[in-house]
């Protein structure tokens, strides 16, 4: 079909250099760059009609109200739905599905009750669903995803019975790129009576979308992954349970009458959107549906899929890359997540990042998926309007030879040295330790997001004898860990629990400020487990005591 070569002048951060390259942007799945259009609409808002909407008898608030009302119609038209009662404003897709949660929910589920999601979905949902299950007493139940990305319809069958009450799923895999059947799952849902809820993230900015044919019930996603602002997303729901369902949030601006025993709600949908909203951003909002529209969704689509087979077909063909998700030929999102062999995703992203190609690497929220895929974590690149071939081919030189580059790029001067030493030797080191380890702490139970553990063996007489690691963990990471270890054998246990940015000192400071994580992780996790241990032999003292 060709590339929408046209668009990327309304994007003018794309002639931004990053380290004297131009940059090349493949992390759309977590946020699209907005064109021209969309940010002077925002502008204009506040340069000639900045007021609250539905709250003032005078011309800017009329003006704003009329806005912020007509970007509801717009977005209504765009996904299908009857009219803009049945189209919420919220912050963002998460906050759609929470909403949902709790006043759809809380309602509905108790202990005889069930939800059914999926292995692929994003945190924002599967998080929101255990929690509510947890105050309800309902149970979580998972569709499988087979080996070659796709739902399996056989267990979801298996699974949605008389008892599930919410069916919830995303529409697609913001890692696999897979297209899940939500109209074939909605008409099984409906079958018991289940309400459905979609994630449409990754949908409704990538290829056209239609509510009610996909009979959906709930349907959510978010302004700035379809070329708008970020602070905005969108809650579709049918009208006849948006109107049974209570408000989620309480305020201003969702009340019809309030006395001081009792109140009354607002009409669809100002019902659920509590407060002042979110004015500018819808209104933008408004204008990137309109900015989508004038390309064709069914162009975008297309666009998207074109890049990401060439991607996929071009690094299934690479040595040592594993990909994730449908095979090449069938259509997906525009998205491909891969792994380099010996490379670790945030390794491979700082020597893309090198290059000014910005892609993703981590779980990407997902990671009970990442279980599934018995995977640390991929790299991600994410596709829209703007991007090229050219881009594709840019990032697939720079993965070629990765270790090599790897190697280059740490001895490059921004790391001390010995992050470069032990770099290159940590791995010889990073067995499992002692059998009877003392303490043992991973890092799972950090922020930073490598996989690994420290097995700990601490003396008698309450010093550190030996320090082990496993390590599924970039470089940078493992090698602080051999740092720590070299460090710590033969000091007090409590060093270990009082260390506070022991490695930044040690490294002079010396390491880019966006791997600071990457230096501080295994400290985190050493220091964790250290203070339990001391915790635990405090308590058992004075019990025998």
């Amino acid at each position: 079909m060709g590339e929408l070569s046209a668009t990327r002048a309304d994007f003018p951060i794309l002639r931004r250099e990053v380290d004297g390259n131009r940059l090349v942007y493949l992390d759309n799945a977590a946020t699209t760059q907005t064109p021209e259009p969309v940010y002077e609409t925002y502008e204009e808002f506040y340069g000639r009609y900045n007021a609250n909407v539905h709250r003032g008898i005078h011309r800017l608030s009329h003006e704003a109200s009329v806005a912020y009302e007509s970007a509801h119609d717009r977005v209504a038209e765009f996904v299908g739905a009857d009219g803009r009662e049945e189209i919420v404003f919220t912050k963002n897709t998460t906050e759609g599905i929470n909403l949902v949660a709790y006043s759809l929910g809380l309602e509905r589920l108790d202990g005889d009750a069930n939800v059914v999601t999926t292995e692929m979905e994003h945190h924002a949902s599967l998080v929101t669903w255990q929690q509510i299950a947890k105050r309800t007493g309902a149970d979580v139940r998972y569709v499988r995803v087979t080996d070659d990305g796709h739902l399996d319809m056989d267990h979801a069958r298996a699974l949605i019975d008389d008892d599930t009450e919410v069916v919830s799923l995303t529409h697609v895999s913001n890692v696999l790129g897979t297209i899940n059947p939500v109209g074939t799952i909605a008409a099984l849902a409906h079958d018991h009576g289940a309400r459905v809820l979609v994630d449409g993230a990754q949908s409704v900015p990538t290829r056209p979308v239609d509510v009610e044919t996909l009979d959906a019930d709930f349907y959510t996603f978010s302004g700035h992954k379809m070329a708008g602002p970020t602070g905005i997303g969108v809650l579709y729901g049918r009208r006849d349970l948006l109107e049974e369902m209570e408000p989620f949030l309480y305020g201003g601006e969702m009340i019809r009458d309030v006395t001081l025993s009792d109140s009354s709600w607002n009409e669809l949908p100002w019902k659920f959107e509590a407060g002042t909203p979110p004015i500018a951003e819808g209104i933008a909002l408004g204008a990137a549906v309109d900015y989508l529209e004038g390309i064709g969704m069914e162009r975008v689509r297309d666009h998207e899929n074109e890049l990401a087979q060439y991607a996929l077909e071009r690094l299934e063909a690479a040595d040592g890359v594993e990909t994730y998700g449908p095979p090449p030929g069938e259509e997906r999102a525009g998205l491909v997540s891969f792994n380099v062999d010996g490379v670790h995703g945030h390794d491979l992203s700082s020597i893309l990042n090198d290059r000014g190609i910005a892609v993703r690497a981590g779980n990407h929220c997902t990671q009970p998926l990442h279980d599934t895929l018995d995977a640390p974590g991929s790299v991600r690149a994410s596709f829209y309007v703007y991007n090229t071939r050219a881009e594709v081919d840019a990032l697939l030189d720079a993965i070629d030879d990765a270790g090599r580059k790897l190697d280059a790029y740490l001895r490059s001067g921004r790391y001390h040295d010995l992050v470069v030493e032990h770099a290159a030797g940590a791995r010889d080191r990073g067995d499992s330790g002692p059998t009877d380890a003392t303490f043992v702490q991973s890092s799972r139970e950090t922020s930073c997001g490598d996989d690994g553990a420290f097995h700990v063996d601490v003396a008698d007489d309450g010093t550190i004898e030996r320090v082990g690691f496993e390590s599924e963990s970039c470089a940078v990471s493992t090698a602080v860990a051999s740092i720590l270890a070299d460090y710590l054998e033969g000091e007090p246990v409590e060093t270990a629990a009082t260390m506070d940015d022991l490695v930044v000192d040690l490294l002079d400071g010396r390491f880019p400020a966006l791997r600071r994580d990457c230096v501080v992780g295994p400290e985190e996790v050493i220091r964790q487990g250290a203070r339990e241990y001391l915790e635990q032999r405090a308590t058992a003292a004075e019990a025998s005591s």
